[in-house]
């Protein structure tokens, strides 16, 4: 069962799914992602287990990566992180782990300043065009109902259990009981 976090703090959220923005007086499409502005350079972290399926460069995204998910559900989605400062390191098949450094925030493609544009999606090119849906919502979604068992593991690693051994016994010579030592 994965894991999953939010790449960044609230605190530098800036964009919000589905929202309709005003840029130059015009009136925009909805959001196709959730916005986080950190420093340029900032690393960001993968925000599940899961396999890097796509990496492309973009006229409009800059540097994209996309990986897979798996919810505590079983479905499969697609997670995109767009505008990264560099060309990823990472290639298609790596495997990544919850947390893992994927890239650095940028400002590559057609951006007003640095910051990670994230998409979910139901297909691995839904981040260019298709069905997406609200990342944020989702993954915490995923952080609040992932099953006890997993949170419990999230929060600390398993303790070995010691190893018992059997009660050595022996008969008293005096009263012929056993006795364990």
């Amino acid at each position: 069962m994965s894991t999953f976090m939010l790449p960044f703090p609230d605190k530098v959220l800036t964009g919000h799914f589905g929202k309709i923005r005003t840029i130059k007086g015009k009136k925009t499409q909805p959001h196709r992602g959730t916005d986080w502005a950190p420093k340029r350079g900032t690393p960001i972290p993968a925000v599940s287990n899961g396999t890097v399926m796509l990496v492309q460069y973009s006229k409009v995204l800059g540097w994209v990566l996309v990986q897979s998910v798996k919810g505590f559900e079983g479905k499969v989605m697609y997670v995109g992180y767009c505008h990264m400062d560099t060309e990823p390191v990472l290639k298609v098949g790596d495997k990544l782990t919850t947390g893992k450094t994927i890239g650095k925030v940028g400002n590559e493609g057609f951006s007003s300043g640095a910051h990670l544009h994230a998409t979910l999606s139901d297909s691995v090119k839904g981040v260019f065009a298709g069905n997406v849906f609200d990342l944020y919502k989702y993954l915490s979604a995923q952080i609040k109902n992932a099953p006890k068992a997993n949170v419990e593991a999230q929060k600390s690693p398993a303790t070995p259990k010691k190893e018992t051994k059997p009660a050595k016994s022996a008969i008293c010579p005096t009263c012929g009981q056993e006795v364990k030592k």
